[in-house]
């Protein structure tokens, strides 16, 4: 079975307006769109009908293969970075088991970004002492590491590695389900009522990598399978054992009967034939 999941969309005070156009709301300034999600806090419906993706995992789960998690593992969106975002770090699995929550490890596919476009990723300081010293002292900007990027370059973020998306990049995020996130910088900014956002210090450090090893390109991932394809005139496909989930990130067509254009979701059910037909690019999850 085929699902076109409805997008859900937070605005955020690093949002622009890109995706205000793209998905023609009159929402403004939209930093994420939640494209599949089983999340507590926000998850999508499907065929616009009345039920939710978390909905149909915990009542029919054989559509998902049987999958062995009591929650939706994975949440994908796409983020438009208009201003930096925080300077963050996720825990992993087991620190937030006291919480009954999944860790959140990510990635992150390009999808467009400024010619002097940055992201940060991990850290230099050597031990606690010298992190805690960087920020004691506002220095926090010198241990971080920036990477420059483009339009199709693929990073994966461990839990507890320092990362943010900065300026003028737009983003298609793949994660464990889980919207548990420490901040350790917000560049000292305000909201529209003149409140900084809470930073998390404390729990920051205790789970982020010290020292922390260099996060290269193409890590190897541990919860699900990332792949980028380009569909040209028509295939059928079988989708994997816990189905497949698919966001689109060019092009226009068709997946099954549904239109397939930039910021559609869908979900195959598990080993179920599919049909795609057009030119389009779209990135395919598989769960391990």
């Amino acid at each position: 079975m085929i699902y076109k999941l409805k997008p859900i969309f937070l605005s955020k005070i690093w949002g622009g307006t890109k995706l205000k156009h793209i998905y023609q709301t009159d929402l403004i300034n939209i930093g994420e769109v939640w494209g599949i999600s089983g999340h507590q806090s926000y998850s999508n419906f499907i065929n616009d009908n009345h039920i939710t993706l978390r909905e149909l995992y915990h009542n029919e789960r054989d559509l998902f293969g049987g999958y062995k998690l009591n929650e939706f593992p994975i949440l994908m969106k796409i983020i438009d970075a208009k201003e930096d975002l925080s300077v963050q770090v996720h825990p992993d699995d087991k620190y937030v088991n006291k919480f009954n929550s999944l860790g959140k490890e990510e990635c992150w596919y390009i999808l467009d970004a400024s010619d002097d476009a940055e992201i940060l990723i991990g850290h230099n300081a050597k031990n606690k002492n010298e992190f805690i010293s960087a920020i004691q002292s506002n220095n926090m900007n010198q241990v971080f590491r920036r990477y420059k990027i483009k339009k199709g370059d693929y990073f994966y973020i461990p839990a507890g590695t320092v990362h943010a998306i900065l300026k003028n990049t737009q983003v298609l995020e793949v994660s464990q389900s889980s919207d548990i996130t420490y901040r350790l910088y917000d560049y000292n900014r305000t909201d529209d009522n003149g409140y900084t956002r809470e930073l998390h210090l404390k729990e920051a450090i205790e789970v982020m990598n010290i020292p922390d090893n260099k996060v290269l390109k193409n890590h190897k991932k541990k919860y699900f399978d990332f792949e980028v394809f380009k569909n040209k005139d028509t295939h059928s496909v079988i989708s994997h054992t816990y189905g497949d989930y698919i966001g689109i990130t060019s092009g226009n067509g068709y997946v099954n009967e549904y239109q397939a254009k930039f910021g559609d979701f869908f979900m195959i059910s598990a080993n179920s034939q599919y049909h795609l037909k057009g030119n389009f690019e779209y990135i395919k999850v598989t769960l391990i």
